[in-house]
């Protein structure tokens, strides 16, 4: 390891610590792609949900304050 920018100068082979198979996805597997409509339905319910709890924590603590 070079103790100047902290990065390991080795690889590890990942057959040392995975098993067999870990990166195939099994048969019927729909393989992620960058923005399908199925990942962008995703991200607006993550996003909704993100902004729906801070809204929610906003509404809290004005109550709390009031």
């Amino acid at each position: 390891m070079n103790l100047h920018d902290n990065k390991p100068t080795w690889k590890i082979n990942p057959k040392e610590y995975m098993q067999d198979g870990w990166d195939s996805a099994p048969y019927g597997a729909h393989p992620y792609q960058r923005g399908s409509r199925h990942n962008k339905i995703g991200m607006w319910i993550m996003w909704t949900y993100y902004i729906l709890i801070i809204g929610m924590v906003t509404r809290l603590i004005v109550v709390l304050n009031s």
